[in-house]
């Protein structure tokens, strides 16, 4: 089990990192809280991750998380059946773990279904099986400081479109939904992160 991976950030996109750690470059997939807490390209980071093996050649993943927390919050959504790693990521990204660990123990799945991938069934099961499993985690390490937001107005709508497409968005509806909440007078102060969760939620 790889536990964390520390190294220089070489690339950085909403939903995913390139970590160079001893001459290897890792590709790790990220929730959109990690990214966002994980700092600027050039900076020495930490992630925590989990290693997903699939019984296919090409189906060893990294997933990276911003906090020890985050991680086994990811750990709980995918031992339900039927939900895999991408599925658990879109939904870490689309609301904040604790967010996610409330509705469970509410049994409030309704919010759920507006995540892609998430249907009414699959959210109903998510807080039927998780309710008694999941409790509020002690909050763990944060990776890294907050990235200063040095984007401009085109580069920024471009990491959004990517990380709604690897969220489960075509390109068209991607493209749409970024450049709405682009003509929002406080798009250029409101984190990636933020504003990935605003267009998640409908708002």
């Amino acid at each position: 089990m790889i536990e964390y991976i520390k190294g220089k950030l070489i690339n950085k996109k909403p939903t995913s990192a390139i970590v160079e750690s001893n001459g290897i470059g890792y590709l790790v997939n990220v929730t959109v809280t990690a990214s966002d807490s994980m700092g600027n390209i050039g900076d020495e980071v930490t992630i925590i991750s989990h290693l997903h093996i699939k019984e296919n050649p090409f189906g060893i993943i990294l997933y990276g998380f911003a906090d020890e927390s985050e991680r086994e919050c990811f750990k709980q959504i995918i031992s339900i059946t039927g939900i895999g790693p991408k599925t658990a990521l879109g939904i870490l990204s689309a609301i904040n773990y604790n967010e996610f660990i409330d509705l469970v123990a509410k049994g409030n799945y309704l919010p759920l279904t507006s995540i892609p991938g998430v249907g009414k069934k699959t959210a109903e099961r998510l807080t039927l099986e998780l309710k008694d499993k999941i409790g509020k985690a002690e909050q763990g390490t944060t990776v890294h400081i907050a990235n200063d937001g040095k984007f401009n107005v085109l580069s920024k709508i471009s990491e959004i479109i990517q990380a709604l497409m690897a969220l489960g968005y075509n390109r068209l509806e991607a493209d749409k939904m970024a450049r709405n909440v682009s003509s929002n007078a406080e798009f250029m102060n409101t984190s990636i992160e933020d504003l990935i969760r605003e267009i998640l939620r409908g708002k």
